[in-house]
């Protein structure tokens, strides 16, 4: 048995809820080596870089928070914490250089504004990732966000979840810009359609056995699976137990659910969920999702077209007590006080009127935040780093921004470039799903050893998922403004990405947004495409008059062409579009959406189809 094992089957974490105020009179030497780690269980966690000093983390369930709760948490960081706070990668906030004689006051101050700081470490569910904006984009198959609540509701404080053999991530979603990086979670549920007794329900996929960390990227496998949203939370909680049940509790770096998965594989894991819960499972539906991703940072309309979501980039997660508190204020000013926080550790300021959207654009706080970052500095990530964190091995923040800045004072087209920073390989800056992912190592130069990185290029979650190309090794840090400006200037990852799909998927084995269905209108008559079902920027494959066509939205423009590619039979309706071009997801091949002509081999022609609207769906 591990030591960590040894510690809990001593006593629960959530029973040192009991030794709190006692630490705080006693002093923070007084904490017990077994107790530092069960702290965690309450979101307090010791940091050797900071002795006498804790940082807590708060739980933020789909990033949905209010002015209320920003207001408390800032007076909190200034009166406590040096008035410096983090946004995380899984929408959380974390206070540092927190006192433990303080602790006590702290927990009575965000629950009084309904926070907690519960199970936001070790060895249970972190917290519910989630779109920023669901309830709010267009770009959504429904509100997913009820459901991260009911799954939290669930297990927080349930001592049922909190002794998992390690820790576990989950993501809900039904955006379909891919924003949550699904496929590095335990479980994510992402948004899909199925043929449910003569209907097309909109539900969830349900993937299994993602991480970042553990030996790196492993892409979630897809469960088969299909959940309708009330019963998601029930299917996750069964899935949660299985691994409490069933996973190994021996060397820590191998006991996460993803090793389960590996060695039972997809249907033994689908078999046991089916048997915990007591009845069969929809196999899953088609996946609903998206060629690209989005960070939701900009100007964007809501569903309420009189509405806007304004998205503001903040460098790296790090915000002052100051810009905080502003950020609450803007939220009353010019919405109704809600904020939200997204995975990329940015902040949303929703249902802004469109005649108040001048004004708050003006604010002195957008140019510093801005709502129009530059391409470098809105795809900027980074984990908390060797400041704070214990596993880090190099400092990231401070270092991240710095290089941001400098590139971005020399690179000026625009080119969108997400940018990672992981100080280990724990992963916590998501460098895994990243155009250019940087992971921290130290590397001898000249006989002293410094602070370097490991360069990854093309990772990226999404329903057409790759795992990052490692290509360069030990590279000091020093040396970076240099080699991030050529892979910028010079590198063109999605054309990477293709290759990687095309090295990886076997020929003719369509995407899984490429299983097209027979459709009839409400009469019965021949298939149709209903109204407005297409965002700009997506295809569709159906099954017309026995034929499998691709349409796809440009511009707000229907266009349909033949679904598998001239070339070796790829699914076009799963490629990626660019302008008004269609690339295969197989070997990137091009197709003008109008013409159907290739532009990679102009010998190559997709055959194009008339859209014509129907009356029943005019």
């Amino acid at each position: 048995m591990n030591k960590i094992e040894q510690i809990k089957a001593e006593k629960d974490g959530l029973d040192v809820d009991a030794d709190i105020a006692r630490y705080a009179e006693l002093g923070w030497q007084a904490i017990q080596e077994s107790d530092v780690e069960r702290l965690k269980w309450w979101g307090v966690f010791m940091r050797r870089h900071t002795p006498g000093h804790f940082m807590m983390r708060i739980r933020i369930p789909n990033g949905i928070t209010n002015a209320a709760q920003l207001r408390a948490i800032a007076a909190l960081a200034q009166r406590h914490g040096r008035g410096i706070l983090d946004i995380t990668t899984r929408q959380q906030i974390q206070l540092r250089w927190i006192q433990f004689e303080h602790v006590p006051s702290i927990l009575s101050e965000l629950g009084a504004v309904g926070l907690v700081t519960l199970q936001t470490g070790m060895d249970n569910i972190r917290n519910i990732v989630g779109c920023a904006v669901a309830g709010l984009t267009r770009n959504e198959l429904f509100d997913a966000s009820p459901v991260a609540r009911a799954f939290t509701d669930m297990f927080v404080g349930d001592r049922a979840y909190t002794n998992l053999p390690r820790k576990f991530n989950v993501t809900i979603t039904g955006c379909r810009e891919n924003c949550v990086h699904a496929e590095t979670q335990d479980i994510a549920l992402v948004p899909a359609t199925a043929e449910l007794g003569g209907r097309t329900i909109a539900g969830f996929n349900v993937l299994v056995g993602g991480k970042n960390g553990s030996g790196g990227y492993r892409i979630a496998t897809p469960l088969d699976v299909f959940v309708r949203p009330e019963e998601a939370a029930e299917v996750c909680s069964a899935i949660v137990l299985l691994f409490r049940d069933h996973g190994s509790r021996d060397a820590r770096n191998k006991i996460r659910f993803a090793f389960l998965v590996e060695e039972w594989g997809e249907t033994r894991v689908r078999d046991t969920l089916e048997a915990r819960l007591g009845r069969a499972l929809d196999r899953a539906g088609a996946d609903e999702r998206l060629p690209e991703a989005t960070n939701h940072v900009g100007i964007f309309r809501q569903k309420d077209v009189s509405l806007s979501y304004v998205g503001l980039a903040i460098p790296v997660g790090r915000v002052t007590s100051e810009q905080l508190k502003e950020i609450a204020r803007l939220a009353v000013a010019y919405g109704t006080g809600e904020v939200r926080l997204t995975p990329d550790q940015n902040v949303v300021i929703p249902n802004v009127p469109d005649p108040k959207l001048g004004n708050l654009t003006a604010e002195p706080l957008l140019k510093v935040l801005r709502y129009d970052p530059s391409a470098i500095m809105a795809g900027l990530v980074s984990c908390t780093g060797i400041e704070f964190c214990n596993l880090a091995v190099i400092e990231t923040k401070a270092r991240a921004l710095k290089i941001a800045q400098t590139l971005e004072s020399k690179i000026h087209d625009g080119k969108p470039v997400r940018i990672h920073w992981s100080g280990c390989p724990a992963g916590c800056g998501n460098h895994t799903v990243a155009d250019i992912g940087l992971l921290g190592v130290k590397a001898k130069v000249d006989g002293q050893t410094v602070d370097a990185v490991d360069v990854f290029v093309g990772g990226s979650s999404g329903p057409q998922p790759t795992q990052a190309v490692k290509i360069l090794e030990n590279v000091p840090c020093d040396t970076l403004p240099t080699v991030l400006e050529g892979l910028i200037r010079y590198g063109e990852p999605e054309k990477l990405r293709r290759r990687l799909r095309a090295i990886s998927t076997p020929p003719l084995t369509p995407s899984p947004a490429a299983s097209p269905r027979e459709r009839v209108d409400d009469a019965g008559r021949r298939p149709l495409l209903l109204k407005d079902e297409l965002p700009d920027g997506a295809g569709k494959a159906l099954v017309v008059n026995g034929h499998e066509i691709a349409v796809f939205r440009c511009a707000g423009t229907l266009y349909a062409l033949q679904n598998q590619c001239p070339h070796e039979g790829g699914s076009l309706a799963g490629g990626a579009m660019e302008g008004d071009e269609v690339i295969c997801p197989l070997h990137g091949y091009g197709f003008n959406l109008k013409t159907g002509v290739c532009s990679t081999d102009p010998r190559l022609q997709a055959k194009t189809f008339p859209v014509v609207p129907s009356r029943a769906d005019s």
